[in-house]
């Protein structure tokens, strides 16, 4: 189901397909539905993969601007050719105490803890964006920014205010002066605004551990993503089986916004019915799988259910 579709059956629902003031309210709730169920739901298609910086010392590193808060393993090589370890998140105050008292831990990194947001912007400069385009024209653009992640200031014309912010923007290349080239292209309204490259907002992670050699890519992160803004009519969702979902969670927020809460609470149920079911369909062959008996031809004992095999 793409976003017109989407749209044209939020109007029919909510009976205001002929009320203009209920285009802004209706997209807004469209897409914080969307953002809804991709938190209360395991999306596949908003699984990432990425390579994090270069190991000199201890240090914090930045998760993608589009991390969820929900990183599935993380995972550190210690050559450039070696295998991976997966890192053991810790509790902080776990470390404090203990950590420097550990043996066989300094020269290592083996733990990691979510830490505070970077802080402050890489870059912040006026700037152009075209709805469909890739490239943002900005004076301030460096071969620094390449790499990092970027958001879109709100920007208000006359009593309009409009928000092109989005969570999925990396810079791909730059040309010094003059514009950035995103890694895709820009999904929102044509506007002039304000560009921050590396938000003060992007989370960070801190390792425990002294590394001793400098590696690129050496951490490695497999996590969900924030699902992209729906924006053109054309736009389908990351998971296009969840459009009626999303829709029927939109009205809900509609009726809420009208302090209609009996109504809001019916498309709710409707809502997170519609994704239960979808989500059971999903599960079925792995349900099937997890039932045979796996063993191991050494006498290993493995899978859920596991057998001794001689």
């Amino acid at each position: 189901m793409n976003l017109y579709t989407m749209r044209n059956e939020f109007g029919k629902l909510h009976r205001t397909n002929e009320d203009s003031a209920f285009e802004a309210y209706r997209d807004g709730w469209l897409n914080n539905s969307w953002l809804r169920v991709s938190e209360m739901f395991v999306i596949p298609a908003l699984r990432r993969d990425a390579a994090i910086d270069s190991v000199v010392s201890q240090s914090d590193y930045l998760f993608p601007y589009d991390y969820g808060g929900t990183e599935v393993t993380l995972k550190y090589k210690t050559l450039t050719t070696g295998s991976s370890k997966r890192l053991d998140p810790v509790d902080r105050a776990t470390l404090e105490l203990m950590f420097e008292r550990r043996s066989g831990t300094m020269g290592s990194v083996l733990y990691y803890d979510a830490t505070a947001c970077v802080g402050s912007d890489l870059l912040v400069t006026a700037c152009t964006l075209v709805n469909g385009s890739a490239t943002v024209v900005c004076a301030g653009a460096l071969a620094i920014h390449v790499g990092h992640w970027v958001r879109f200031d709100p920007v208000t014309v006359g009593t309009v205010t409009t928000d092109p912010g989005d969570y999925g923007y990396r810079v791909l290349s730059a040309v010094v002066g003059v514009s950035l080239t995103l890694d895709r292209v820009y999904r929102g309204p044509s506007v002039v605004t304000v560009v921050r490259v590396r938000p003060a907002e992007q989370q960070q992670f801190k390792v425990f551990g002294t590394p001793t050699v400098a590696i690129t890519g050496a951490f490695s992160l497999t996590y969900y993503s924030k699902p992209r803004r729906l924006y053109n009519d054309a736009d389908v969702p990351e998971w296009p089986s969840a459009g009626w979902a999303v829709v029927h969670l939109a009205v809900a927020m509609g009726y809420d916004y009208l302090h209609d809460s009996s109504n809001a609470a019916v498309w709710f149920g409707r809502a997170m019915s519609t994704l239960t079911s979808i989500q059971r369909r999903q599960k079925y062959s792995q349900t099937l799988v997890s039932d045979l008996h796996i063993g191991s031809v050494t006498g290993r004992q493995t899978g859920p259910r596991p057998v001794f095999l001689r």
